[in-house]
């Protein structure tokens, strides 16, 4: 069982005042992220490597203890470039959409290549001119853990990885080229931790041996992705039988875990002030300063599937409304799905409303600049 010590409340915010935030900003902890990654590695007994499109705040990362963390996945060249020149753990490079611009810039940021497919290699090897690349690692489907366990769940289709022809034909090419493959990556998609781990494990044991055969040599590095809810900490997960399964795989291979959400989202707000309250036919409406322009992913623009967070006040308490109508937040955009919240409160005009659990992807999944409205500002606390 883990040690819930390793979870950390959000005690930090209310150290927060109004006054402390420009709104509307996203404001991340520092030490928490720090806590959060160290709990991590206790939990699995493995590297942890950092998932940078969830959070790509380069002040943040500045901030954390580059011995905590095994490494920075990136999987574009903006990202890459945030941090070149920084002094840490690996670089590794994984997307599908693998491009020239981004392979020459990987190969001079001496980052390690997760390859997608067998063409990926073809680039490599025609880029990198007389210059050492490290040994590759290749992406393999999540869709063969069904082929290799057929009582595993049914996962989530995505467009990610090689079935195991594949792989096998990047051995080959690989071979062909010049290039080195010394590892492999198995990720069974987002919140799958607790129905497909095993199952990932399992089929690892089984591609590996497969892979080696074709290589010749044995493999240096396995990544079984992540998959760890943003709560984690608090869902009991038996991580101790899921340390015991990983002891089945060959003590001579490094094993990697990459998260986003689990290390990130509840190490960071999202702020905004109210502006205006206003009352339509009885219905209190909070008009904020940002909304979906600055996270869009609190809009839920989905008609049928809305289900609405809950803000809560900053600085003060807040009285719930006698009416037990809940004041509906929006945002300072002329769109009618500008929609981030709703909450039982009494909601004045210069109120400053917390979205907590914002520290993964809601400020990467953004329309920045949407309406020319600007980023959102980022402290780090």
């Amino acid at each position: 069982m883990l040690d819930q010590s390793t979870s950390m409340p959000l005690d930090w915010v209310d150290t927060l005042s109004p006054a402390d935030i420009q709104t509307p900003a996203f404001v991340y902890n520092a030490d928490a992220v720090n806590a959060r990654i160290a709990g991590l590695k206790d939990a699995l007994g493995t590297d942890v490597i950092i998932s940078f499109k969830a959070s790509n705040q380069l002040d943040l990362l500045m901030r954390l203890e580059p011995e905590n963390y095994d490494g920075i996945e990136v999987a574009s060249r903006g990202e890459l470039h945030l941090i070149a020149g920084r002094k840490g753990p690996d670089i590794f490079i994984n997307t599908p959409a693998l491009n020239e611009q981004l392979v020459r810039s990987g190969i001079s940021a001496e980052a390690t290549f997760i390859v997608d497919t067998p063409e990926h290699l073809d680039m490599i090897a025609r880029l990198k001119g007389k210059r050492t690349v490290h040994p590759v690692s290749l992406r393999l489907s999540n869709k063969i853990i069904a082929d290799v366990c057929p009582q595993a769940p049914t996962l989530r289709d995505d467009q990610f990885g090689m079935d195991m022809p594949q792989a096998l034909a990047a051995v080959e090419k690989a071979k062909e080229l010049g290039l080195q493959i010394n590892g492999l990556h198995l990720y069974a998609g987002p919140h799958t931790f607790r129905k497909a781990a095993r199952f990932v494990v399992e089929t690892m044991k089984v591609a590996m041996t497969q892979i080696e055969e074709a290589l010749g040599h044995d493999l240096e590095v396995l990544n079984l992705g992540g998959g760890l809810e943003e709560n984690w900490p608090d869902l009991n997960h038996d991580f101790d039988g899921y340390r015991a399964l990983l002891g089945e795989l060959p003590s001579r291979c490094r094993l990697i875990h990459e998260f986003g959400r689990a290390i990130f989202s509840d190490c960071g707000i999202f702020a905004v002030r109210v502006q205006q309250v206003k009352h339509v036919m009885g219905q209190p409406y909070a008009i904020c300063d940002g909304g979906m322009a600055q996270a869009f992913l609190l809009a839920q623009t989905e008609h049928m599937m809305r289900k609405y967070r809950q803000p809560r006040l900053l600085g003060r308490a807040g009285d719930v409304r006698e009416d037990g109508l809940a004041t509906i937040v929006c945002g300072s955009t002329c769109s009618r799905d500008d929609v981030i919240g709703k909450i039982p409160a009494e909601v004045k005009a210069g109120d400053v409303l917390i979205f907590e659990d914002c520290g993964a992807y809601t400020q990467t999944y953004s329309m920045n600049n949407f309406l020319q409205l600007g980023e959102a500002g980022t402290y780090v606390v």
